[in-house]
């Protein structure tokens, strides 16, 4: 099985000096996948019947390798986690490099694309931002990031309220005019979201204390320092608002 990043074209480089194979398939010839062919980057993923046109032929590798663009007729037929895989790990969905001892020529025949049996999602990484992101929300690696809206504001309402240890010292990052100015607050709870109009759509709201002011704040706007344990669930918070909205 050859495995090599289907959005990029960029082929490792050979000695000049060595020789060429001669390919089996030439630019613009129809191929199918072999039965039993596994795709490159999921082991899970069967490929057999997928029918394409040769697009580009890299000779330098034994046995030659093709960037093989699908028609429209196995685009249509292949399952959906593909794509959601491609678009999560920035893969090329309509194109993919293959070997030449993993197709053969198509000639209109008659052919079943094999579909997964077993589709078994990599593991969630707690190192992963993502992922810690998908683990709150009940989701496998195959899920995109869902976006911010008021189930899942609900879902990660719950999840801080269950992590998160009250009252707290924070900085709150504040927008003015002349850009942002910080300053130092004690963040006493986490708002339940039937309590606050949220017309505006601040996201989350925390009760702080300023001095002796009582503010009710944007939770993404509020800070610890990067040693502070509650960092990496604040911050994971603040970049899933910022980026899902």
């Amino acid at each position: 099985m050859t495995k090599k990043n289907r959005k990029k074209s960029r082929q490792t480089a050979s000695k000049r000096t060595k020789a060429l194979v001669k390919a089996k398939f030439s630019v613009g010839s129809q191929v199918v996948v072999k039965q039993g062919t596994s795709d490159p980057d999921f082991p899970d993923i069967p490929l057999g019947g997928w029918v394409g046109t040769i697009r580009r032929v890299d000779a330098k590798k034994s046995p030659p390798i093709y960037l093989i663009e699908w028609n429209h007729d196995t685009l249509a037929s292949i399952h959906p986690v593909i794509r959601k895989r491609c678009e999560r790990d920035g893969l090329e969905f309509e194109s993919m490099w293959l070997g030449e001892n993993e197709i053969e020529l198509y000639r209109g025949q008659a052919v079943a694309i094999e579909q997964p049996t077993d589709i078994t999602p990599k593991p969630l990484s707690l190192n992963n931002q993502d992922d810690r992101i998908r683990i709150i929300m009940g989701l496998t690696s195959d899920d995109p990031i869902p976006d911010v809206e008021e189930a899942t504001l609900l879902t990660y309402h719950q999840y801080l309220i269950e992590n998160l240890v009250f009252p707290f010292d924070a900085e709150y990052l504040e927008e003015t005019e002349d850009g942002y100015i910080t300053y130092p607050v004690q963040v006493l709870r986490l708002l339940d979201p039937d309590e606050f109009d949220n017309d505006d759509f601040y996201g989350l709201l925390c009760e702080a204390r300023e001095e002796r002011c009582k503010l009710y704040i944007p939770l993404c706007e509020v800070e610890v320092k990067r040693k502070d344990p509650k960092y990496q669930l604040l911050s994971d918070y603040s970049y899933w608002f910022s980026n899902w909205q």
